[in-house]
């Protein structure tokens, strides 16, 4: 479990830096809410597939892919839409930079899935 756990958390501290360290160069606010989105999302997305390997061995890269996609629709939901609504004060840099992490970290978070079961 830990060999999974720990880039996880380097995944998701990286781009916490990384971002902040982005936003400030191009004198943009950083959106911090949505990288806590999606690393608290992203953990429990991985405990729920590691406990369901545990009772179903080979289910977890299917429960990580699957459940990306409903982590997409539920960011969609809940972060994206309602920044469209309210329109506060750049909200376009927030949803375009929170769209952007969380697709480095889909991708990333596949990565790491794939490597655990090969």
């Amino acid at each position: 479990m830990i060999e999974v756990l720990r880039p996880l958390g380097v995944l998701y501290a990286v781009l916490a830096v990384s971002s902040i360290v982005v936003t400030a160069s191009l004198g943009q606010s950083w959106y911090g809410l949505g990288v806590l989105w999606i690393s608290v999302t992203g953990f429990s997305q991985f405990f729920f597939a590691l406990s369901a390997d545990r009772r179903r061995p080979k289910t977890f890269v299917w429960i990580v892919l699957g459940g990306g996609f409903v982590r997409m629709l539920l960011a969609a939901a809940t972060v994206i839409l309602p920044l469209s609504i309210a329109q506060p004060e750049g909200f376009r840099s927030d949803s375009l930079q929170f769209a952007l992490l969380f697709m480095i970290a889909q991708g990333a978070e596949a990565w790491i899935a794939v490597r655990r079961a090969s």
